[in-house]
């Protein structure tokens, strides 16, 4: 369900989300990941900083906010030579303590940028989709209070 959304709230400009593909060893299997050839507008600005070629989506139905392991996972995906070093997480409630410290690493110790949208943020995005706004507002907010907490 949540590549659908992202399908219905990002493509275009991004191209539909390629769903369970693994790496070249079978070793990591990226939820989905959304090809990012955008050369405008928000799209754009993340695949110029962040390298991000590639949007890789993990989808958490959890009861509980996730925790670190859940940020380590998704930034063993995040490679420069790779997909790049840009990654969503989907997750009902949002992060523990733990999981927000690791992402505050993951971005000073090795440029992984990796953003935790939760129910609440999806609504938003739908929201301004239907009223004929940009959704990929919510994640630049996202992004900017992150970079600005530093």
């Amino acid at each position: 369900m949540i590549g659908q959304i992202l399908e219905h709230l990002f493509c275009p400009p991004l191209e539909p989300p390629i769903l369970e593909l693994s790496d070249f060893n079978g070793v990591n299997r990226r939820d989905l990941v959304l090809p990012n050839y955008s050369d405008k507008g928000f799209w754009c600005f993340v695949r110029e900083k962040y390298l991000a070629d590639y949007i890789i989506v993990d989808a958490k139905n959890y009861k509980n906010p996730i925790s670190k392991e859940q940020i380590l996972q998704i930034a063993n995906y995040l490679k420069a030579h790779g997909a790049g070093m840009f990654a969503i997480i989907v997750t009902r409630i949002g992060a523990d303590k733990g999981a927000i410290l690791t992402i505050r690493e993951q971005w000073m110790a090795n440029k992984k940028m990796i953003v935790i949208i939760n129910d609440n943020d999806v609504e938003a995005m739908l929201l301004a989709k239907s009223a004929g706004g940009d959704p990929s507002k919510v994640i630049g907010q996202k992004l900017e209070q992150f970079r600005l907490s530093m």
